[in-house]
């Protein structure tokens, strides 16, 4: 087996070890705390369509005011509570619904989840449409009640130290296999040396 394939196999493991959670076993995932959930209710929208619900989740992205209503995005996934940043494990993918509402209640919101923020975990009260005959066929869910549950936050994401060390190495790895592959290459160009007679 050539070195080049060996240096291979060895940065895969290296990957593997280095990827795989350094804070031992994975911590259970945060439930949607709505029946239905977003996803209940993208899969099943006749069961819901027209009826009054009640759905938490965390206000996400901005505001959107149009009139005297607005736009608000609620996420009830398994980051609703916490985020990876603050050692929440992965958990598939970012679900919620789409809520309508007086513009009035917004206010109420002081964090929108980002990047650098955790929002505003807010419950709120509404009749949820599969297809909205107002909003051009879209599901949401108008609201007319909104509570704020817990106060979102700036979130520090801390670079570990780990991550730093894993970067470095790979960072060696690279640049030997790219010196190896170089060596190979210019062994190949020269071809063999003629003997003198």
């Amino acid at each position: 087996m050539s070195g080049l394939r060996i240096a291979v196999r060895f940065v895969a493991l290296l990957l593997i070890v280095g990827l795989s959670s350094p804070e031992g076993p994975a911590l259970a995932l945060t439930p949607s705390p709505n029946f239905p959930d977003s996803a209940g209710l993208v899969e099943q929208p006749k069961n819901y369509d027209g009826r009054k619900v009640e759905f938490t989740g965390e206000a996400i992205g901005e505001v959107m005011v149009r009139g005297e209503d607005a736009w608000i995005h609620i996420n009830d996934d398994a980051y609703y509570a916490k985020n990876v940043e603050e050692g929440a494990p992965l958990g598939g993918f970012n679900s919620g619904m789409a809520v309508w509402l007086p513009a009035g209640l917004t206010t109420r919101i002081m964090h929108y989840g980002d990047y650098k923020h955790e929002g505003d975990v807010v419950t709120i009260t509404g009749v949820f449409n599969a297809a909205c005959a107002e909003h051009g066929g879209d599901m949401d869910i108008h609201a007319d009640e909104l509570v704020v549950d817990v106060q979102g936050r700036h979130v520090i994401d801390e670079v570990k130290p780990w991550k730093i060390w894993l970067a470095v190495v790979l960072c060696l790895i690279a640049a030997l296999l790219y010196a190896m592959h170089r060596s190979g290459e210019a062994s190949r160009t020269l071809g063999p040396v003629s003997r003198r007679r």
